[in-house]
């Protein structure tokens, strides 16, 4: 997979996971796929990047897995969404905040 194919999943992922949780709050039917769509490609986005950046030195070693394990939250969020528990707020809101964290610290 190319750069661009692996940078285009994030923004891509990030509108499928957004717009869900908005449409969440008007109670559409389908809303839980579209969150794992997002979530699964949000994963992969993760995921690629940690694998990519393997030779890295170690301190972005470990912040490119954190990012990984932050993303497995989402999953854990879409368990939640289609158990219809709210707790798939906290689950978005850890991920968003450790991205947000990472978003920093990253290059």
């Amino acid at each position: 997979m190319n750069d661009k194919a692996i940078n285009n999943l994030f923004p891509t992922g990030a509108i499928f996971v957004l717009l869900s949780a908005l449409l969440k709050l008007g109670n559409v039917a389908y809303v839980a796929y579209l969150f794992a769509l997002g979530s699964l490609l949000l994963i992969c986005y993760h995921g690629l990047i940690a694998y990519k950046n393997k030779n890295a030195d170690s301190r972005n070693q470990r912040l490119y897995r954190m990012g990984f394990i932050a993303s497995l939250f989402l999953g854990a969020a879409t368990y939640f969404m289609f158990a219809d528990s709210n707790s798939w707020i906290v689950m978005v809101l850890i991920y968003a905040v450790n991205t947000l964290y990472l978003s920093y610290r990253t290059k």
